[in-house]
């Protein structure tokens, strides 16, 4: 008996200093590194050192307004670092709580998003700590994302990124997804969830974990690269999953770059730069018949794009009234597009803009752009140009009606896309509804020409759109924004 009682003491003892004494990765499920001492050094001091210098070299322009998305590189450090530091330099020391970090799967085909939901990520710089109130939405919301952490136990992509949000960036949290399927249907359904969750909040960042081409010649690769970064920068993301899908491009996150183009442009964001672009042989002098390109892009808006507040001084409006009529005027008479000289930091954001061209008080052309890649400048010139002579409702304008016609200019914000017709302020807010490949768009102003209420508003934006009246109700997209009205004095 007394054996017997020694024998459950001994395994009760042993019971008891297991469940006391687990290693952390047990107790806290800590996800440790997968290339740690490989792909960056293993010694915090020398990993510390090595950051710091990249992020030293970095020159990236100033980005004005609130920064809402990186694409990053995720090589080895020796062969991407300096490309990625010139996005992370770009966040140093701001405030964001949440970082997405989206990569795609080098191992595994995946048919879902797949999400880490608790714990935390280590590095030799510590760890970096999981905001599972962001992956529990995120799995909740969208039986697209699921639970799979066998996924992370081999991937680099994802973990890369963290030492660089650990030199930059203070008491952050991280959503860490992981994609092996690039179909715009997935791309698309985890855009409209992270864009769900986040909403208005700015103190969240998304990184799309990508590199470009590999093992071609530096002029060939560069090549590929251009036509990349052009697609990347026209925001068209079927044709970014197309052209790698058919291997005309090589994007070996295109499904993280997608999304997060979609996510930014659920958001509102259209702002996006390039900020560096090499290939392993510009950075390490690695084989020149066989590099690999890495780029670095941000995705920025002005804290105020919604306009509660005027965007641009009488002065601004003034000079980009005046280029709207001397594009015009240069066009119609000469075949030409005048020269644009600009040394005004705020016209240089890239931003949609229309110009309405009226005669004697009837509409004469009006055409824009929603999301520009070029700057407001730039834009306004090239749409006064295009409502003047390529508005298929009117003849192309003549030279003899140069001094008749009256320009206003409206400069856009970003779209937001909305779930209530609640948030639409008639007289406020211009109005896109999407349906399918059919899509209409009126500006603010019109309701308010024509004293619509906003049911009449969504209605005629439906018509402009081909749709039926009543379309709205039936699972349309809307998307509202504001824009700021300016015209020449009559």
């Amino acid at each position: 008996m007394k054996k017997i009682h020694s024998i459950i003491l001994g395994i009760l003892a042993i019971f008891i200093f297991i469940i006391f004494h687990q290693s952390p990765a047990q107790s806290t499920n800590i996800k440790e590194p997968n290339v740690s001492g490989r792909f960056y050094p293993s010694a915090p001091y020398t990993l510390t050192n090595m950051i710091d210098n990249y992020l030293k070299a970095a020159q990236p322009p100033e980005i004005s307004g609130t920064i809402y998305g990186l694409i990053s590189p995720h090589a080895g450090y020796i062969y991407s670092g300096p490309v990625a530091a010139y996005g992370y330099k770009t966040i140093a020391e701001k405030s964001y709580k949440t970082v997405v970090i989206i990569s795609p799967s080098h191992y595994k085909y995946l048919t879902n998003a797949v999400v880490y939901k608790t714990g935390a990520f280590q590095t030799p710089l510590g760890n970096a700590r999981i905001d599972s109130s962001f992956t529990a939405k995120l799995l909740k919301l969208n039986t697209d994302i699921v639970q799979m952490p066998s996924v992370f136990e081999k991937e680099h992509a994802l973990e890369v990124q963290i030492p660089f949000l650990q030199r930059t960036l203070k008491n952050f949290k991280i959503v860490p997804i992981i994609m092996g399927n690039n179909s715009y249907d997935l791309c698309n359904s985890l855009a409209e969830s992270l864009a769900a969750i986040i909403k208005d909040r700015d103190d969240v960042l998304i990184i799309a974990s990508s590199d470009m081409s590999h093992y071609h010649d530096q002029e060939k690769a560069k090549a590929i690269d251009e036509q990349t970064m052009d697609i990347i920068k026209s925001f068209d993301t079927s044709e970014l999953l197309k052209k790698t899908a058919e291997k005309e491009i090589e994007l070996c996150g295109s499904g993280p770059v997608a999304t997060l183009l979609l996510t930014m442009e659920k958001m509102g964001v259209s702002n996006i730069q390039k900020l560096n672009y090499a290939t392993s042989w510009d950075t390490m002098g690695s084989n020149k018949n066989k590099v690999v390109g890495y780029c670095s892009f941000v995705f920025s808006k002005r804290r105020y794009d919604m306009l509660k507040e005027n965007m641009l001084s009488e002065i601004q409006k003034n000079k980009l009234l005046v280029l709207a009529r001397q594009s015009i005027r240069e066009f119609v008479t000469h075949r030409q597009h005048p020269r644009i000289v600009n040394n005004d930091p705020d016209l240089t954001i890239k931003q949609g803009a229309f110009v309405t061209i009226k005669k004697n008080g009837q509409l004469r052309g009006c055409i824009g752009r929603i999301i520009a890649d070029t700057p407001l400048i730039n834009t306004v010139s090239e749409v006064a140009i295009q409502a003047a002579t390529e508005d298929p409702r009117f003849p192309p304008l003549k030279e003899d009606e140069l001094d008749q016609i009256h320009l206003e200019i409206s400069v856009m914000s970003p779209l937001k896309l909305i779930s209530n017709i609640d948030e639409i302020e008639v007289g406020k807010h211009g109005l896109i509804i999407r349906k399918g490949f059919s899509s209409g768009l009126l500006l603010p102003q019109v309701a308010t020409e024509y004293n619509w209420s906003k049911e009449e508003f969504l209605e005629h934006t439906c018509m402009k759109a081909g749709l039926r009246s009543d379309e709205w109700k039936n699972n349309a997209q809307m998307y509202i924004f504001s824009a700021e009205v300016f015209g020449e004095k009559e």
